[in-house]
């Protein structure tokens, strides 16, 4: 499992988050699932992306 973290300070845009993770999804399998958590306040944005390897027998 891969965790990337980031937090984004002071008022920032939803297409500046959306690229933050769309930067981290290229740089991953397509086959990997992820979950995407984020905590939205006034003063910071905290992303946080779990990966799940994907598991091949």
């Amino acid at each position: 499992m891969k965790r990337f973290e980031k937090i984004f300070r002071g008022k920032i845009s939803y297409k500046k988050i959306d690229k933050y993770v769309d930067l981290v999804r290229m740089t991953l399998d397509p086959d990997d699932d992820m979950q995407i958590e984020f905590d939205i306040q006034d003063d910071y944005q905290h992303i946080k992306i779990a990966v799940f390897d994907r598991v091949l027998n």
